[in-house]
């Protein structure tokens, strides 16, 4: 035989391989039209503590990020750490690199699930029900639709729940991982374990991602006894994978042993609740993320749910669920493959819903990104079964059902985008009567932005409500004092800041806030630099930087502070501070200004002014206001300018025409 003619391994044509990634690049564009413009939000709720107020994430430093010494959103958790402070390195700083991440992965998971799911439906326990084109068409049908849910707004939006994409992500890969790597029937091949290998560093990695993560190794079993696997038999037989997929737990129990512990989290928080009422409180809120899967309105980025008090409360829900699990644990005698649907829904939400309680936040549309998968499949497969008479339905079906998921995703990427709207959306869906932990969050983060928007009288009212809620944290108290001083009630705001920093010492607002309190009390009396409350301001306002550096406007306090006790080298290097980091205020230009010129370092101002100018192009005001500090110090030439600058901006200004005949006057 001619070397020509011997028969060569067969390979698909470049138009069926073109053909096979259609249904890949569909879901990818439906996810990016359903998600676009997401990675034009803002930093929200848990993201400040857990991002833009983590000094070591904005060093870079993610191990520290995830173990310091104190809790926040994102300790415990090294891979989301790690994955931010790549953001950072590869976008910058802000919050576009970790919201146009977020997006990515998102759809890197919807391509993940198209790929797990096509080959576990074509997989030896389902094959023969689901030959290629069915298989390809179910599943493109379920990862289309999932992509562009908008019950997954809260994971995809929502910068700190990177932890939920990237756990998500592990699972999905583990899972596709198992089913390339679970021969029908030979022994495994070296590509065999290869893929287990990265199955059980999937796992291994999700660990390090999320606590919720704790149940993969199950689901990862259970899935491949439900698609790969003809008896629980065979899978014992897998006796080192199931050994390598069980050691990843102990990742999850270093970072745990690693990081400091959740005050947030268990029976024994700060609004304590026992087991079976926990139970009670979830069984309608389980209930909820299964309807919201099929019908997604109206959505909430903040839940104000309450423990459930009583058995009645609950008994509708509790029956439906215990139902479902009823039919979970009867699905595997003879259709496993719904029972592994079934265990994803118990397995992944169990976490939060059973065993952890999270009172502070009852209800988290984010803890039903994956779950939602075991009310989506049920349904494409019911559609399919419907129109089978009628498969020119099918096609109309999905586009309706898809252009409708992607237009609610659409607004509520949108509601995302700011912290203003977030929270105006909260605050519109919340229920008035009431008091809970989060109710008291979302009065507060209202009027927090009310009062951005200096509607004082309003935003006062909003934290009024606030600490009237049930155990409403410091910082309710800490704004509801700010608004009392405001008003004028100096006493009152003072007392109560006093006793929250009596409760908490430590809590880097109280103090910086007791401090800056109690300047503003000094300065509204007119007290002179003796007073007693500028000493325990100054204390106050120290301890607050020592524990959180990068709060300048503490800083800012603090220096005034030093200013007026005459304590001029340590003002100047606190202004240098603020002046360094912040231009979008006047004020701590000008008191710097003034420090330099009390130490004699007047040759410093004009730069220091240069850069305070330089943001303000077209501010007639603050050059002449400069312009009379530049009279006084006698830069007779920086006064021209400025004041030639001013009537350029506003000819006939009569202030700035008198300020340069007192220039040329002067330099006669």
């Amino acid at each position: 035989m001619r070397h020509d003619d011997a028969p060569r391994p067969a390979v698909a044509a470049p138009a069926t391989r073109a053909l096979g990634s259609l249904p890949f690049v569909a879901v990818a564009v439906l996810g990016l039209a359903a998600w676009w413009g997401v990675w034009r939000g803002q930093f929200l709720f848990d993201d400040h503590p857990a991002i833009v107020d983590n000094l070591a994430l904005q060093a870079g430093d993610g191990f520290g990020a995830a173990f310091g010494p104190r809790h926040q959103p994102l300790a415990n958790r090294p891979l989301t750490c790690w994955s931010l402070v790549l953001d950072f390195a590869v976008f910058g700083p802000g919050p576009r690199g970790p919201h146009l991440t977020n997006l990515l992965l998102h759809l890197a998971n919807a391509l993940l699930l198209l790929a797990t799911a096509r080959r576990a439906l074509r997989g030896p326990n389902l094959g023969a029900a689901f030959p290629p084109a069915r298989a390809t068409a179910v599943a493109t049908a379920v990862a289309g639709l999932w992509g562009v849910h908008p019950l997954a707004a809260d994971a995809v939006a929502y910068a700190t729940q990177r932890s939920t994409l990237l756990f998500s992500a592990c699972l999905l890969l583990a899972c596709l991982a198992t089913a390339r790597g679970t021969p029908a029937a030979a022994a495994p091949s070296r590509a065999h374990r290869a893929w287990r290998a990265v199955a059980v560093a999937a796992v291994a990695l999700g660990m390090a991602g999320k606590e919720d993560f704790v149940t993969a190794p199950l689901l990862v079993v259970l899935f491949q006894r439900a698609f790969l696997l003809p008896s629980w038999a065979a899978v014992a037989r897998q006796r080192g994978f199931l050994a390598a997929l069980a050691a990843s737990w102990l990742v999850l129990a270093v970072c745990l042993g690693l990081g400091p512990s959740n005050p947030t989290v268990g029976y024994a928080t700060a609004a304590p609740v026992t087991a079976w009422r926990w139970l009670l409180t979830q069984a309608p809120v389980v209930v909820l993320y299964a309807r919201l899967a099929v019908w997604p309105w109206p959505l909430r980025g903040a839940y104000d749910d309450g423990v459930v008090a009583s058995l009645a409360e609950a008994a509708l829900p509790g029956l439906l669920v215990l139902a479902a699990l009823a039919a979970t644990v009867l699905a595997w005698r003879r259709r496993p493959w719904w029972g592994f649907l079934g265990a994803l829904w118990f397995l992944l939400l169990a976490p939060t819903s059973t065993v952890l309680p999270i009172v502070t936040e009852i209800t988290a549309e984010r803890r039903a990104y994956l779950p939602m998968l075991a009310v989506l499949v049920p349904v494409v497969l019911g559609v399919e079964r419907l129109t089978s008479t009628r498969r020119w339905l099918r096609g109309p079906l999905w586009l309706a059902a898809v252009a409708a998921l992607a237009a609610v995703a659409q607004a509520r990427v949108a509601v995302y985008a700011d912290p203003a709207r977030f929270w105006q959306d909260a605050f519109d869906r919340r229920d008035p009567q009431r008091r809970t932990s989060l109710a008291a969050q979302i009065l507060d983060n209202h009027g927090s932005q009310l009062w951005q928007q200096g509607r004082f009288d309003e935003a006062h009212a909003c934290f009024e409500q606030a600490v009237r809620c049930d155990n409403p944290t410091a910082i309710e108290h800490v704004h509801h004092a700010v608004s009392l001083q405001r008003l004028g009630r100096h006493v009152e705001a003072v007392r109560i800041l006093r006793d929250l920093a009596v409760l908490a010492p430590e809590h880097v607002e109280v103090l910086g806030n007791l401090g800056t309190a109690l300047l503003t009390w000094h300065h509204a009396e007119g007290a002179g630099p003796g007073d007693a409350r500028l000493v325990e301001a100054e204390a106050a306002l120290a301890r607050s930087v020592a524990l959180q550096p990068n709060r300048i406007v503490f800083w800012n306090s603090l220096a005034y502070v030093w200013k007026v006790l005459g304590r001029l080298v340590e003002s100047e290097a606190a202004y240098r501070r603020v002046t360094g980091a912040d231009t979008d205020r006047v004020e701590p230009f000008l008191y710097h200004a003034e420090v330099l010129e009390r130490l004699g370092r007047s040759a410093e101002i004009p730069a220091l002014f240069e850069r305070l100018l330089a943001g303000r192009p077209t501010d007639v005001g603050l050059r002449l206001h400069i312009a009379e500090i530049d009279l006084r110090r006698g830069d007779l030439a920086s006064v021209r300018r400025l004041a030639g600058e001013a009537l350029q901006l506003e000819p006939g200004n009569a202030r700035a025409a008198a300020l340069l005949r007192q220039a040329e006057s002067r330099g006669r």
